[in-house]
Formats: structure tokens, C-alpha cells, sequence
């Protein structure tokens, strides 16, 4: 009976030892708010202060990673859902030491996949787990049924947004979305193109208060990206604005994002693989996380 106790804590002892990355998902409420283009940079960041990233194109209408990356992948996620490759077999090497899941363009909703196709979209990405610190997922812009499915399991939601009203909106019409599947969500916001540090808080406090007042749920301010034509420039030449121009200042701010992502420590995070129970929950499947 001893050995059984003893066998059965050192299972435990591993089982608590293992890596478990920390998931962020990085959405919004529309398009062209630079969303894919925060993921790729925030994740080129991430992983020159030694961190072990994936980044996973989760746009199945789009899939604009590669293309802001340059790159062109053999094998994509579609591989996965046909059972042709597996998930590590499918990553590709990015800019700055990223791991790239490349998307799929033309699946409609991961819902709609048959029971064997989404096990395998959910057991690839639980193979991941092991890989990574942190594995941040690029969604649909827009709130739908695959975006919400996606933000509601991260440990973590990156919502970017920009001064304009109808991305706050929207973004407000995002968090209300996403908290009635899951009221713990954490919600962590990103203004983006904002004319000043002074804009961003503006923005970021209105969206707080508002999401505060209305539906009792807290949103935290993570940090703002100034608008800056160095990022277009970066998206028209498909390299990593924080790559081709280091010195910029959006570079500058995606780098003290990715600085204060690794300081912190949220509870939810990293809790033995909840991202792939509650993803699995999601589409309505069991998960063996």
C-alpha cells in the first residue's frame, strides 16, 4: 500500500512538473484593427525574451499570418482536420524563433466539422501544450460562434480595439458575447493606432467602466500600440514591423506588452491544461485533457 501511495505521488509529482503553456487568445470586435498584425509582433516579442512560442492562425476564413509573415507553408491545419498531418508536423519556423501553426482558409465553423475532425483540431492542439511557454491564438475578427469558442478557452484574452467608436462597440459587444459562455473570462485590453498614451486610457476607461456597470464583469488594461507608419510599411514588405524597425515606436510598445505579459501571473493560467477541457466543452466534445 506504501509503494501504491508512493507511485501514485510521484505521478502526481509529474503530472505538476510539466510545462503548461499559457494560452492567450488575440481577438476583436471588427476588422482593421490590426489584431494579426499585434499576435505576430506581441509573439516575435514574447519570444526574444527567451520564451518558447507558438502562434496559431485560427482565422479559418482568412488566415492572414502567413502572409503578414512571408511565409508558405507545405502543411496547414486543414492537413490536421483531414487526419493527414499532425499538429507538430505542421509547424512551421517564423521570424525571430516563433513557431507557426499556419491557417486554413475556407472552413466555415469548426462547428461543423464532423465528432473524429474537431478531436483531432483539439488533441493537435493539446499536443502543443508541451511545446510552448505561451501559445497565442490569432482569431476571426467578429464576434461568431468559432471566435467566441476560441476566447472563451484561453486562459487569457488579448482584446485589441482602437479609438474609433465603432471598435469600441464592438469590442464591448465582444466581452458581452464571450462572458455569457464563460463569467471568469479575463479580459485584457490593447488600443491600438492610439494617438497618445493619454487616447489609449480614454479608450481603455470607457470600455472598463461601461463593461463594469452593465455587466458586472472587470476588464484589465494591458497596454496601447501608437499609431505608427512603420507598421504599414512593415505589413506591405510581409516582415514583422518589430523586426524591420526596431527602433519604432510601436515596436517599442509591442515590447513593453510582451514585457508586462511575462511579469504577470494570473491565476487562470496555466492550470493543468484548462484551455483544452473547456475548447473541447465548447464544441461539445470530451477532452482526454
Amino acid at each position: 500500500m506504501e509503494v501504491a501511495d508512493q507511485a501514485e505521488q510521484l505521478r502526481e509529482y509529474v503530472r505538476g512538473s510539466r510545462r503548461q503553456a499559457r494560452v492567450l487568445a488575440v481577438t476583436s470586435g471588427k476588422g482593421g484593427v490590426g489584431k494579426t498584425g499585434t499576435s505576430v509582433n506581441l509573439s516575435i516579442a514574447l519570444a526574444m525574451r527567451g520564451k518558447d512560442v507558438v502562434l496559431l492562425d485560427a482565422d479559418l476564413g482568412l488566415a492572414n499570418v502567413e502572409v503578414l509573415l512571408g511565409l508558405n507553408s507545405l502543411y496547414n491545419l486543414q492537413h490536421v482536420i483531414h487526419g493527414e498531418r499532425s499538429m507538430p508536423e505542421i509547424l512551421a519556423d517564423g521570424p525571430g524563433g516563433i513557431k507557426v501553426v499556419p491557417g486554413s482558409s475556407g472552413i466555415a465553423k469548426l462547428a461543423d466539422l464532423g465528432p473524429n475532425a474537431r478531436q483531432r483540431v483539439i488533441d493537435g492542439m493539446q499536443e502543443l501544450q508541451d511545446r510552448a511557454d505561451f501559445i497565442l491564438i490569432d482569431t476571426m475578427a467578429g464576434i461568431s460562434q468559432n471566435v467566441a469558442g476560441f476566447a472563451a478557452a484561453a486562459d487569457e484574452i488579448l482584446l485589441v480595439v482602437t479609438p474609433e467608436p465603432s471598435s469600441i462597440v464592438d469590442a464591448y459587444a465582444m466581452v458581452k458575447t464571450i462572458r455569457l459562455m464563460r463569467h471568469d473570462a479575463v479580459f485584457k485590453l490593447i488600443v491600438n493606432m492610439a494617438a497618445s498614451e493619454q487616447q489609449a486610457r480614454a479608450v481603455a476607461g470607457k470600455l472598463m467602466t461601461v463593461s463594469q456597470q452593465y455587466l458586472g464583469h472587470k476588464l484589465h488594461y494591458l497596454g496601447y500600440v501608437p499609431r505608427d507608419p512603420h507598421v504599414s510599411h512593415g505589413v506591405m514588405q510581409a516582415v514583422p514591423f518589430l523586426l524591420k524597425y526596431p527602433a519604432a515606436p510601436a515596436s517599442k510598445a509591442i515590447e513593453t506588452l510582451a514585457a508586462s505579459l511575462i511579469s504577470q501571473r494570473d491565476a487562470v493560467s496555466g492550470r493543468g491544461g484548462g484551455f483544452f477541457r473547456r475548447f473541447a466543452e465548447t464544441l461539445g466534445l470530451a477532452s482526454n485533457a
